[in-house]
């Protein structure tokens, strides 16, 4: 356990953190989406927040997993989706480019969409007395996830590295 004085988050900070990390972290982030059905969005909020030494009870961890699981299928995966499909059959490949890029420029808006979600929410949650240590975070959301932890231990500490070494966001 662990007491923390709660911040209000800014969702444009955690959108600019996540620029700076993601292209560090990228192979990983989608290794783990693919393998383990991880959120990149809620694992680089999940760093964000270690960063800044907030934290998060079991319940709310889970809440925002909940939050992010529905608008993620119904939403940011569905455009992922159509996106991957190309090339189509039906279009010539000169027409599929500009339509490729629209896609991802939707993708990334909903990416954007989501991590307002998450500041959002967390900004709404009432302080708690039974948050996770904050370098815990990750390790207890891959556990909610299902994901083997055991053997992501040198991958988890990797990923804290790349996030400290950022410049403060």
């Amino acid at each position: 356990m662990q007491s923390f004085g709660k911040k209000i988050l800014n969702s444009e900070q955690l959108w600019q953190y996540s620029l700076s990390l993601y292209p560090r972290v990228k192979d990983l982030c989608l290794q783990w989406q693919d393998n383990f059905g991880v959120n990149v969005n809620l694992l680089l909020f999940l760093l964000y927040l270690d960063k800044q030494q907030q934290s998060l009870s079991e319940q709310q961890l889970q809440q925002l997993e909940d939050l992010l699981q529905h608008f993620s299928t119904e939403v940011t995966q569905s455009i992922r989706t159509l996106r991957r499909t190309l090339p189509s059959p039906w279009l010539e490949s000169e027409m599929q480019q500009p339509l490729r890029l629209q896609l991802l420029s939707t993708e990334l808006a909903a990416e954007k969409l989501e991590q307002q979600l998450l500041v959002q929410h967390f900004n709404q949650f009432s302080h708690s007395d039974d948050v996770l240590p904050h370098s815990q975070l990750l390790d207890h959301y891959l556990v909610l996830i299902n994901a083997p932890v055991e053997q992501l231990d040198g991958e988890i500490l990797d990923l804290y590295q790349q996030s400290q070494q950022l410049e403060n966001h």
